[in-house]
C-alpha cells in the first residue's frame, strides 16, 4: 500500500491513537513500578487492574498496526475503545467526586477520534477488505 491515501484525517487519527497508546502504556509502566515498590492495600484488585491497563494498551498498539496496514477491523476497534473512554470521561463528570479538569482531557479525544473515524476520508480508506 503507498502512503498516498494517506491524507491529513488518516494521519490525525494514526497520531491520536499513538498517543492515547503512549498515554496508556506509560501509565501502565508507572503504575507497575509503584507496585513493585510499594505494597497496595488491595492487592488483587492492584494485579487485576494492571492486567486490564496492560490489555488495553496491547489492544491499542494493535489497533495502531491496522490503522497503518488500512485494515476494515480497525474502524470497529477505535470506535469501541473511543465510545468505552467516552463514557469513562462522562462518569468522571459525574461521579462520587465529580472532575470535570480531568473529563474534558478523556472527553475530548474521545469526541475527536470518534468524530475522525467517521468521516468519508477515513470510511474510504478502511474500506478495502483484506
Amino acid at each position: 500500500m503507498s502512503d498516498t491515501r494517506r491524507t491529513p484525517l488518516v494521519i490525525a487519527l494514526i497520531t491520536l491513537v499513538v498517543l492515547e497508546t503512549v498515554f496508556v502504556v506509560g501509565f501502565t509502566t508507572f503504575l507497575t513500578l509503584r507496585f513493585a515498590a510499594e505494597s497496595a492495600d488491595f492487592p488483587a484488585t492492584a494485579v487485576a487492574f494492571l492486567i486490564c491497563a496492560a490489555l488495553v494498551g496491547l489492544w491499542l498498539v494493535l489497533t495502531i498496526i491496522g490503522l497503518v496496514r488500512a485494515r476494515a477491523w480497525t474502524r470497529g476497534s477505535v470506535l469501541t475503545y473511543h465510545f468505552l473512554q467516552l463514557a469513562i470521561g462522562v462518569g468522571s463528570v459525574q461521579g462520587f467526586v465529580p472532575r470535570p479538569d480531568i473529563a474534558s482531557w478523556i472527553i475530548i479525544p474521545s469526541a475527536l477520534g470518534i468524530i475522525l473515524i467517521l468521516t468519508p476520508t477515513l470510511t474510504e480508506y478502511l474500506s478495502e477488505r483484506d
